[in-house]
């Protein structure tokens, strides 16, 4: 586990609910905490069997097999909980023939050490329900769209990071 490092997370009520929600003591938050803890902090080369890609801020590499073992799950469990993370608009996870890259879009910011790194990738909570046509994580040629053309936020404060909901979100709360 990673020290020294603290969560900007957003969540809507709807993506809140699924995630304390448990179906079959599915523990949903478990697997997005996993994800979270997976996520890269910069840039990172990635390479297995035949497939390289290069890994942005906010994005993991975890197959669902992975995740299944790690967690104790069936796969068509995680499965179903990705796909539903996925459709509320949580994660966007791309398969390839080796793995799955989960990209962070709850994300908005992580503080290491006093410092903040941002989420490229971090989608504001009213552009989620409007993002239906998620963009790939991974292209055909297994290239990885550049952060820029993703939205993102930038937040003056390094304490209080806000919604447009007017409710002020505490960087200093881990959830």
């Amino acid at each position: 586990m990673k020290t020294d490092l603290n969560y900007c997370i957003v969540l809507s009520s709807e993506q809140l609910a699924y995630l304390a929600g448990s179906k079959y003591g599915i523990d949903r938050m478990k697997i997005l905490h996993r994800l979270i803890e997976e996520a890269v902090l910069k840039e990172t080369d990635y390479a297995i069997k035949g497939f390289s890609t290069t890994l942005q801020v906010g994005q993991a590499v975890l197959s669902e097999v992975d995740l299944a073992n790690k967690l104790g799950y069936d796969k068509k469990t995680i499965s179903r909980v990705l796909d539903k993370m996925n459709q509320l608009g949580i994660v966007a996870s791309t398969q390839s023939n080796r793995t799955s890259i989960h990209t962070l879009k709850c994300i908005s910011a992580w503080m290491q050490g006093g410092n903040r790194i941002d989420n490229p990738f971090y989608v504001r909570l009213k552009d989620r329900q409007n993002d239906k046509e998620d963009m790939p994580a991974i292209s055909d040629e297994g290239k990885q769209p550049s952060p820029s053309s993703f939205p993102s936020v930038s937040v003056i404060s390094q304490t209080v990071a806000t919604e447009d909901s007017g409710r002020d979100v505490s960087a200093n709360n881990q959830i």
